[in-house]
């Protein structure tokens, strides 16, 4: 060991020679190259007011990391050094400052972040990191490995657009490759974490690192961090004891080494200059037949033809085969009102009733609307034959056109002359043979009918038994003789014999015949003879003898005709009883909905969206705008589907930093109908930019142009932030005539409420004739139903719309209690929701214009632990009371206790509720408790409803316990009669739903009814 330590000494002292003799060798320093690359981008600059005052902050970080940078000494005797440059960037790169060195241009350093000016634009952090790369490879320090990056931004966008330069995981990637550490720095605190995490190369370069905060203390730890981490990421690599000897006299010269391994990848340099222009090319060959085009717009209609000739009869058709049955289909939807059916036969004349009393004079009914524009005239006569012209060159083939869209119906011709009676049509094919039906009741034997033609044979029968003989029969009477047939024809006479001797005459007696001789030969068949007549039927004879067994199956016979139906059968028993269909507030939305009859009539308008598209709105954001838009186009049913059509116009208009406006109307040429201009708003691409919001709103301004519509609305869609260097105003909408301008404030994706001012100028808040501006936290709540109503109310204000109101019926006195659930099981968000859907009941029931609400009193109360109920507002039956105190209510969130807020619930009635009156409490809940009062629900329900306590329930979602609600709604511990509980507990399938009016309406429509 002493001789180790003796060798380490020896080492420092020769290594150190240089220095004691006052010469500093260049082994003496240990240089670190740091390059600092800044986000000076739009949701960077233009965050908070002063806008660019983010900017100032990371300049001035900048600042106080370089004042840092001081040389540190390791225990080698070595001294860590510093090389250090600059850069910020946007959607472009812009280099302040090179690699220089700390201890000699540390000031000109200093110098180039203050003259750092925000570029406001989009953020191509990749393209950033690329050039950093750059600059690091070309630095001064000769030790790859001791180069750094430090990089400062938000982390936005994550995703959305098209990074220009390979995206961040390439650029990183790149740096890694090079030895080139990065450090990743937030704007803020633990902002976009992931983001960040995939900008730094290891997690110790990322971990509670930021820019600014609002304790300096952040600041000054992120800048220790930063230069410790390099200090002793370095001190290994500089640490290292090699030494100089004196120089030596040159050796002879080496022979020639072998070939190098190749280098890496360096990095992308930047696009070259563009090119001289080439010459011209040859002639390419023949193209080939392009694609199909797509199908162009439909034609104008041509006028009216002649009437055609009477065409022949056509020939009968031949009758198809039944088809088989399909399956039966779903139940269709609800149809529109029919029309006024045919005057029924007129009655019979009733008594004569009782004068009635003289009704009072009425009013003056409006005006008519104009009528629709008359048909086109009838074509004038054909002009006379032109003379032909010159025979053109033969055309190449064209390629099949599309079919072209169904014309609009014609004119109901006259009613053509009757036509000749047709000739009958063939028989139909026979049915298919229906089923067997049930043997009906043995009828009364009937008369002996006639005597039947002979059937077919059936088929054979099984053999009986053998009968005995049979007697023979009486002879039968004899047939006729047959006529006589033809005579043959003569034979041919045989040879005449010789004349014998006559003989002696003979002497005895006749004899007997002889026996019969042979039979000749068998002569020529004749001629056959006519069919004689049938003779008549013989008796029926005797069974034969029964036959030997047969065990096999005879043939099936064929199918006998069919059966006469039987008699109907008993009615089964009662099935069980179905789910509840719609009543009758969903119905009326259902065909409200659905019903092209039941639309609101929105009168003719000239409609501008200004829409934000920069960077600070994002990707997602963007595409819910879009929808809003098309939603908004929807509505708005006399639109013109054509240019030619009357109606409301529509145009968008999205913008981003300076020059980037862009227009999509009804007014461009190659947009021709509704269709293609919802089609042009969906394809529009993301600028991701900056924000000159006056710019663009006088774009819009020029946009109105000479529209001749007296109705014009503009709906400017932002988070209220234009950039400074905007120099048009933001009220340039202000001075378009007969306008009204609707400013939807929205906030941004960092959770920044929009600003109240700007909004103001936009809207055009000073002026004798103010729009309208509306604040939301995010883009969601755009498509919420309720938001979206009164929006397209404002737009549409002259609108006819069909009344469809669900009727509610109070015809006494009632006391109504809400009482909210406010547990942990909730949630905030969803508790704001079911306060806004209390809140549009109460505006329901106490509303002016409600001439029932003299029977109503209402209160709002609010549940959670044991000892957590408390009335937010008491019974009373004025609507201000009640918007007031709601408002101001806050979320407990705490445990469930069910019992206890039962117990509450009849304290307060008896102590504040009218004794004449009815008692209805609507209990928010999913019908758990704690465990430990778990029992007790239907115990305290009951107690209740012996107070005359009227309860029902709101569930939410599927998510609830069956059997806690029907306990809490009936008071009961089983056996619970399903009928009553539907009656009582109302479904709802989601808290967004609690914002559709017809969900209100059916609340308010069953608490009247109940």
């Amino acid at each position: 060991m002493y001789s180790l330590l003796r060798i380490v000494g020896l080492l420092n002292v020769v290594c150190n020679v240089d220095s004691l003799l006052g010469i500093r060798s260049n082994f003496y320093g240990c240089p670190a190259d740091v390059y600092i690359v800044l986000d000076t981008s739009e949701s960077v600059a233009l965050r908070v007011q002063p806008y660019g005052s983010f900017v100032e902050n990371i300049k001035q970080f900048a600042l106080d990391f370089v004042d840092q940078l001081n040389s540190r000494y390791y225990r080698c005797n070595r001294n860590l050094t510093w090389n250090a440059g600059l850069l910020h960037y946007s959607d472009e790169v812009k280099v302040m400052s090179g690699l220089t060195s700390m201890h000699t241009n540390k000031t000109a350093l200093k110098k180039a972040i203050r003259d750092v000016r925000y570029i406001g634009k989009g953020t191509y952090t990749d393209c950033a990191i690329t050039a950093a790369t750059g600059q690091l490879m070309s630095g001064i320090s000769p030790f790859h490995a001791n180069k750094y990056m430090v990089v400062v931004t938000d982390g936005h966008p994550f995703d959305g657009y098209k990074e220009p330069c390979g995206g961040i995981s390439y650029a990183v990637t790149e740096a890694k490759g090079m030895d080139i550490k990065i450090f990743g720095v937030a704007i803020t605190p633990d902002h976009l974490d992931d983001r960040l995490s995939s900008i730094a190369t290891e997690f110790r370069y990322r971990y509670n690192l930021s820019a600014t905060g609002d304790n300096p203390d952040v600041v000054k730890n992120t800048i220790n961090t930063i230069i410790s981490t390099i200090y002793k990421d370095s001190e290994s690599l500089c640490c290292t004891y090699e030494c100089k000897a004196g120089r030596g006299l040159p050796g002879a010269p080496g022979g020639n080494g072998e070939a190098g391994i190749q280098g890496k990848r360096g990095v992308s340099g930047k696009p070259g200059s563009a090119g001289s222009m080439g010459t011209t090319g040859d002639q390419g060959p023949p193209g080939h037949i392009g694609e199909k085009g797509d199908t162009g717009p439909p034609g104008t209609r041509g006028p009216r033809g002649a009437f055609g000739q009477k065409g022949d009869k056509g020939a009968n058709g031949v009758d198809g085969k039944d088809g088989l049955m399909g399956d039966s289909g779903s139940p269709g939807l609800p149809g529109c009102k029919g029309d006024d059916g045919s005057n029924g036969e007129p009655g019979p004349p009733g008594q004569k009733g009782d004068p009635g009393p003289f009704g009072a004079k009425g009013q003056k009914g409006e005006i008519g609307t104009s009528g629709m524009a008359g048909l086109s005239g009838i074509s004038g006569a054909t002009g006379p034959k032109g003379d032909p012209g010159p025979r053109g060159m033969k055309g190449n083939k064209g390629d099949q056109g599309d079919g072209g869209d169904f014309g609009n119906p014609g004119v109901q011709g006259t009613k053509g002359e009757k036509g000749e009676k047709g000739m009958r049509g063939p028989a139909g094919v026979r049915g298919v043979r229906g089923e067997k039906g049930n043997t009906g009741p043995a009828g009364a034997q009937g008369h002996e009918g006639t005597a039947g033609n002979n059937g077919s044979p059936g088929p054979r029968g099984v053999a009986g038994m053998k009968g005995y003989k049979g007697e023979p029969g009486p002879m039968g009477p004899e047939g006729t003789k047959g006529s006589t047939g033809l005579i043959g024809p003569p034979g041919e006479p045989g040879p005449a014999g010789e004349r014998g001797e006559e003989g002696a005459a003979g002497q005895g007696t006749q004899g007997y015949p002889g026996f019969q001789g042979f039979p000749g030969l068998r002569g020529e068949p004749g001629l056959k003879g006519i069919r004689g007549f049938p003779g008549l039927k013989g008796d029926q004879g005797l069974p034969g003898d029964r036959g030997s067994d047969n065990d096999l199956p005879g043939k099936e016979g064929a199918r006998g005709p069919k059966g006469y139906p039987g008699l109907p059968g008993e009615y089964g028993s009662p099935g069980l009883s179905g789910p509840p269909g719609p009543d009758e507030c969903e119905i009326l939305e259902i065909i409200k909905k659905l019903c092209s009859c039941c639309e609101c009539d929105c009168g003719p308008v000239k409609l501008l969206f200004v829409l934000d598209s920069s960077e600070s709105v994002g990707l997602q954001n963007f595409t819910l705008e879009k929808e809003f838009i098309i939603r908004v186009i929807n509505k708005i049913t006399k639109i013109g589907k054509n240019k030619s059509d009357q109606g409301s116009r529509v145009g968008v208009v999205q913008y981003s930093h300076e020059s980037t406006q862009e227009l999509v109307s009804m007014d461009d040429p190659k947009i021709t109908s509704l269709a293609q201009l919802k089609s042009a708003v969906k394809n529009m691409r993301w600028i991701a930019g900056g924000t000159y919001t006056g710019e663009a709103l006088d774009f819009a301004k020029q946009s109105f142009g000479t529209s001749q519509l007296t109705n014009k609305v503009a709906i400017v869609l932002t988070d209220g932030r234009s950039d400074t260097r905007d120099s048009k105003p933001l009220s340039s909408l202000c001075t378009v005539p007969n306008i009204r301008v609707i400013g939807i404030g929205i906030g941004d994706i960092f959770r920044r409420a929009p600003y109240t001012k700007m909004l103001q100028e936009i809207t055009c808040q000073t002026t004798s004739k103010p729009g309208a501006y509306l604040k939301i936290t995010d883009h969601t709540q755009l498509l919420e139903e309720s938001f979206f109503e009164n929006l397209t109310n404002y737009i549409c204000q002259d609108k006819k719309c069909p009344d469809f109101t669900c009727r509610t019926e109070f015809k006494e006195a009632t006391d109504i209690a809400f009482m909210l659930d406010g547990s942990t099981s909730v949630g905030k968000k969803n508790f704001e929701r079911t306060k806004g859907f209390v809140e549009q009941v109460a505006r329901k029931l106490l509303s002016k214009d409600f001439d029932q609400r003299r029977f109503l009193r209402l209160s709002i109360m609010q549940y959670s632990g044991t000892s957590q109920q408390k009335v937010e507002v008491p019974f009373t039956n004025r609507l201000e009371d009640v918007l007031g105190r709601i408002q101001a209510m806050t979320y407990i969130d705490q445990a469930t206790d069910l019992p206890a807020a039962l117990r509450f619930l009849g304290e307060v009635f008896k102590r504040e509720g009218r004794s004449n009156a009815r008692k209805k409490v609507v209990i928010f809940s999913d019908g758990r408790s704690v465990s430990a009062v778990r029992s007790q629900i239907p115990e305290q329900a009951a107690a209740a409803k012996k107070q005359n306590l009227d309860l029902f329930a709101v569930t939410v979602s599927d998510h609830f316990d069956e059997t806690g609600i029907c306990q809490l709604v009936t008071g009961q511990v089983n056996n619970f009669n399903y009928t009553y509980v539907d009656q009582r507990v109302f479904r709802v399938p989601q808290y967004m739903d609690l914002t559709k009016n017809v969900v209100m309406q059916s609340l308010v429509r069953k608490l009247s009814t109940a």
